[in-house]
């Protein structure tokens, strides 16, 4: 985080979606429904069947409105690059986001409690919000941040949302697995001339510590 509230924050991805990214400068938007852990939106304890009919409620109606982008606070975590950097031979991509703009989750050992079963529809943005940024502490290696986009101002292919890059979330760091085969052609075609600025490196296992560090050995 510097001083102007501007995080820096990374998204991983195989080398061939990364490229296609890079190409078209944009990022595409996960739904709420296809979210890869079975307990979002479901961080509290709604052992009470009102609780849990409220609660799918939100969800039904905020996943119709909202998506999101995930993003990681480091590219150093060798978990992060073998689940979501296609085991090494992926990229990560980083960039520079407002701070005020990304939501931080919070992870914890148990289901919270809803106190006296206030779970109304009066605060259900600020519901939603609290439900999509609670998960399990078996999460905390991601050191995850949330992007939460509306559906209906992003561009659209098919089924598909994307976000383009822009000013409020600037590529600044294409990083490449210790795997990868991508060359640095490649990388600098896809960036083009606009982003000509964007460095790029190469990642390798520490060698006194478990995470991925610069390869300064290699130059692409």
């Amino acid at each position: 985080m510097d001083e102007n509230g501007v995080a820096r924050v990374y998204h991983f991805c195989s080398t061939k979606y990364g490229l296609e990214n890079i190409r078209n400068r944009r990022l595409k938007i996960a739904t709420i429904m296809e979210l890869n852990d079975p307990f979002e939106l479901l961080a509290y304890d709604l052992n009470k069947q009102e609780l849990r009919r409220v609660a799918k409620e939100l969800k039904v109606t905020f996943a119709d409105k909202f998506g999101l982008i995930c993003f990681s606070r480091s590219f150093r975590s060798p978990v992060q690059w073998a689940h979501y950097g296609d085991k090494h031979k992926g990229i990560c991509l980083g960039f520079d986001i407002d701070k005020e703009a990304l939501h931080k989750i919070s992870y914890t050992s148990a289901r919270k409690r809803i106190e006296n079963d206030n779970l109304s529809k009066d605060n259900a943005y600020n519901w939603f919000l609290e439900f999509l940024t609670t998960k399990h502490r078996s999460w905390s290696y991601e050191k995850e941040e949330r992007l939460m986009k509306r559906l209906d101002t992003c561009e659209r292919a098919g089924v598909l949302y994307f976000s383009k890059f822009c000013e409020a979330m600037k590529l600044q760091q294409v990083i490449v697995g210790c795997e990868s085969n991508v060359s640095g052609a490649e990388l600098r075609d896809a960036l083009g001339e606009e982003l000509r600025e964007v460095s790029i490196f190469k990642v390798r296992p520490a060698f006194s510590k478990f995470e991925m560090v610069r390869n300064k050995s290699i130059a692409l």
